[in-house]
């Protein structure tokens, strides 16, 4: 699984939401939450920035409340990472 879009991790594994899916996409959004936190201060993103660091830090709790994100969710993360990277 290592370097997939969790959208496709998503397509794989989203049936049997096994522990190694949920270890992986839990890495995937913390690496994601630190790239856009660590990009704050870019002001091409200063308006949305507050916005996707909310939305992040709400699908990091519902994760680690053993939550499996939608495919909609995957792909706004897939979106943001392109975004800020």
């Amino acid at each position: 699984m290592k370097g997939k879009r969790l959208v496709d991790v998503l397509g794989e594994e989203f049936n049997g939401a096994t522990g190694e899916f949920i270890k992986v996409v839990t890495d995937k959004f913390v690496k994601l939450y630190y790239l856009v936190k660590r990009n704050s201060k870019i002001t091409k993103f200063s308006k949305s920035h507050s916005d996707d660091m909310e939305w992040l830090h709400t699908m990091m709790n519902k994760i680690g409340e053993g939550a499996i994100p939608t495919k909609l969710e995957l792909e706004r993360a897939n979106d943001l990472w392109r975004m800020y990277k």
